[in-house]
């Protein structure tokens, strides 16, 4: 029967069944008393309950018990268990049935309550307190523990409390001498006394017995050097025992052993140290090596701190050597993180891991050494350029910044002392600032690199000045050249598929084109590729016809022509993908977009009003107005830089001769330039100082690409295009 449910049945036994009851005799095994203590003041009385069980732990209901206390005149027990507090003291009462007994300690305090029962309890007189210290000992059996008494006075001083007379209620369990030494016999609970001249002190004295432990498994020291093994208790937060064990070494020509633990090293060899106590016998390997002559540092401490990635790991090593260079694994090496928080080293591995972002130290300590420390420095292990994508004209510039994050993607700070590389110093160079210059016409990978090894790359695509849609390579394709030779044509996507209506993205690392690469049928949808004509994606799928694409300012969307639902109309879509959605609705047709500077205003040419004229609609849709005024034929618009709007214009109604003006926001269009024939495409530069633009004569078009600038005085400069060659749209 468990130990729970006996005690339980003890505040029973005054319902059980009268002892008048006849029932087979049974053999006491066992008594058990509650409570397990008891304190009274004097007068005071409480029950004692007591059970006793047989050898199958089943109760003995008719059991009769019988009564003592081991000082009366200090506790008196009745025949039905009632004890009487009647002078203050210690006393222990037992209940006896047939051979078997049980006991508990009673405390007994004086009327005014002087003495207690609680663990280190005292009792005082004329301004004087005994006390004992420790105030309670926990102890194995067959060890030992010393209660010192004190007396203390009022106002806090202590003193010698003069002769003492110990007594214990539990003999079986601990005994107590002469000068307050506590030896632990067997498995148990009870309480010690100390009295003289009319005060008392209690403690109170567990015995438990534990599984011990070497406080160390492993020892490794030099000759004559010392070192200390202790016996602790696990179970009991690792106390350590000062007494109860016996020492011994395996060998003692190489360690010996003192009889309270210490180690001392004699020549080098192995060993063990054997500690036997407390019933239980533990080992300790012991491991006697060379005297260490040189320490190797591993890295050199330097002025610089190391660079710790945060959660990697660094190797930092501190070994010793013989005289002959030979290594000794065996020496202990101490190592002190001076921030825990940011680094964890492990000895095992030797290796120091980054835990958190910071600058501390790592300390190594050999014995007759003078200490080895190493700064470093947790640093961020990812890296991020603020750019993916540049986008360059030959001999331009861009500066990259760069930015270090921690493992939530947040920026942390600055990237500093990069290594800068690129793969194709002829297409793009980088200096160690960050600064990228284009070189010649390409496409090339810059990367940066931390000093950790942290890195970054970046695509750098370097392009012509204009973008031309030609049939050079029999189909239309996609070609550039450079300002200063736009005769010099490169070709950027010339295969069998037709790819025209070319336009560079502001960040001049995309292309937006129409072609029908993508559909068996033939239609025209709107694609979008790298620079360098790499990696083209469609980004449109119904029906009709999708072209004359324009970039906004942001790069972010498109703005194209579609047949889809009859007449051509304007759709803006995502340059990412998604689902176009209509800017224009009027049924007659709308085409020809062109993006404000600003991005809030499409201006495009309208079929409505029985001829071609251009209009200006919000980018939301709303505010269509008609920009000029008259009968005129009008085409091709294109904002300035600054938000003027240039546009085509026949110079008479029906002349094949055409002129090319400006229209400020409010007031009338001006004249800038003429031309001898329609312009069908119209491009102003970035700075704003020159156009480009195609003129077409005939009922079968013949394109002819000029060159011009703005100024009153500029001239047209022709584009010379091959025989036969047709080139319907050029742009910046």
């Amino acid at each position: 029967m468990p130990a729970s449910t006996r005690a339980a049945l003890l505040t029973l036994l005054a319902t059980v069944a009268p002892a008048s009851a006849r029932v087979a005799a049974q053999t006491v095994a066992e008594v058990q008393v509650t409570p397990a203590t008891m304190t009274l003041s004097v007068g005071q009385k409480q029950t004692v309950f007591a059970a006793a069980f047989d050898r199958q732990g089943n109760l003995i209901s008719n059991a009769r018990f019988t009564f003592r206390s081991s000082d009366t005149t200090i506790a008196r027990v009745e025949a039905d268990g009632v004890v009487v507090g009647l002078a203050a003291g210690l006393a222990q009462i037992e209940a006896r049935a047939q051979t078997r007994r049980g006991s508990l300690a009673v405390l007994v305090t004086g009327p005014d309550g002087a003495a207690g029962a609680t663990a280190g309890s005292t009792a005082r007189l004329e301004g004087v307190t005994l006390t004992l210290e420790p105030a309670s000992l926990r102890l194995l059996p067959g060890e030992t523990g010393q209660l010192v008494p004190l007396a203390v006075t009022d106002n806090g001083n202590t003193g010698d409390p003069g002769p003492v007379t110990w007594k214990v209620l539990r003999p079986d369990l601990v005994s107590v001498d002469s000068s307050g030494l506590v030896s632990a016999i067997a498995d148990g609970r009870t309480i010690v006394q100390a009295a003289t001249g009319g005060l008392m002190a209690t403690a109170p004295v567990e015995v438990q017995s534990a599984e011990v432990a070497l406080s160390k498994q492993r020892v490794a020291l030099p000759p004559d050097a010392l070192d200390t093994l202790h016996i602790i208790v696990p179970s009991q937060n690792g106390r350590v025992l000062a007494s109860g064990a016996v020492w011994s070494s395996t060998d003692s020509t190489i360690v010996r052993v003192g009889p309270t633990g210490i180690l001392q090293g004699v020549r080098p060899g192995k060993a063990e140290v054997v500690a036997r106590g407390f019933a239980q016998e533990h080992r300790a390997a012991v491991v006697v090596h060379p005297v260490p002559r040189t320490v190797i540092l591993t890295p050199r401490p330097g002025t610089k701190p190391i660079l710790i990635p945060l959660g990697q790991r660094r190797r930092i090593a501190a070994a010793a050597q013989a005289d002959d260079s030979t290594p000794i694994p065996e020496v202990r090496v101490l190592w002190e993180v001076g921030d825990p928080a940011l680094a964890q080293y492990d000895a095992a591995t030797g290796e120091l891991e980054g835990r958190a972002l910071g600058t501390s130290s790592l300390t190594a300590r050999i014995a007759g050494f003078e200490p080895a420390s190493w700064a470093f420095t947790v640093v961020p292990n990812r890296l991020r350029l603020e750019r993916a994508r540049v986008g360059l004209v030959q001999g331009g510039r861009a500066i990259v910044g760069a930015a270090l994050l921690d493992d939530d993607d947040r920026v942390v700070g600055p990237a500093t002392e990069l290594a800068w590389t690129s793969d194709r110093p002829d297409v793009a160079t980088i200096d160690p600032s960050g600064t990228i210059t284009g070189g010649r016409i390409g496409r090339a990978t810059v990367t940066a690199a931390t000093p950790w090894g942290a890195s970054a790359k970046l695509d750098v695509f370097v392009t012509g000045d204009l973008l031309f849609a030609s049939n050079r390579n029999r189909g239309f394709g996609i070609w550039q050249s450079r300002l200063a030779a736009p005769d010099t044509l490169i070709p950027i996507l010339a295969d069998s598929m037709s790819n025209t209506q070319p336009a560079l993205s502001p960040d001049r690392t995309r292309i937006v084109f129409s072609s029908n690469r993508g559909d068996r049928d033939g239609n025209f949808d709107i694609f979008v590729m790298d620079a360098d004509g790499g990696t083209p994606r469609r980004l449109t799928t119904e029906p009709g016809t999708d072209g004359e694409p324009v970039w906004t300012p942001d790069g972010a969307s498109i703005v194209f022509t579609s047949s889809r639902t009859g007449a051509p109309q304007l759709y803006v879509i995502s340059a990412d993908s998604g689902d176009a959605r209509p800017l224009t609705t009027a049924p007659a047709g709308n085409l020809a977009a062109t993006v404000s500077p600003d991005g809030r205003t499409v201006a495009f040419v309208s079929l409505r009003d029985g001829g071609p004229r251009v209009y200006r609609i919000g980018m939301d849709g709303t505010g269509e107005a008609r920009v000029g005024t008259g009968v005129l034929k009008e085409g091709a618009p294109a904002f300035l830089p600054g938000g003027e709007l240039l546009y085509g214009v026949e110079r008479s109604r029906n002349s094949r001769e055409w002129r090319v003006v400006r229209a400020a926001a409010g007031s009338p269009p001006t004249p800038i330039f003429d031309t001898e024939h329609p312009v069908v495409s119209l491009s102003a530069s970035r700075d704003g100082e020159r156009v480009i633009y195609v003129t077409a004569r005939g009922n079968k078009p013949e394109f002819r690409v000029f060159l011009r600038g703005l100024g009153p005085a500029a001239q047209a400069l022709p584009v010379k295009t091959r025989q036969g060659e047709q080139v319907p749209s050029a742009r910046f």
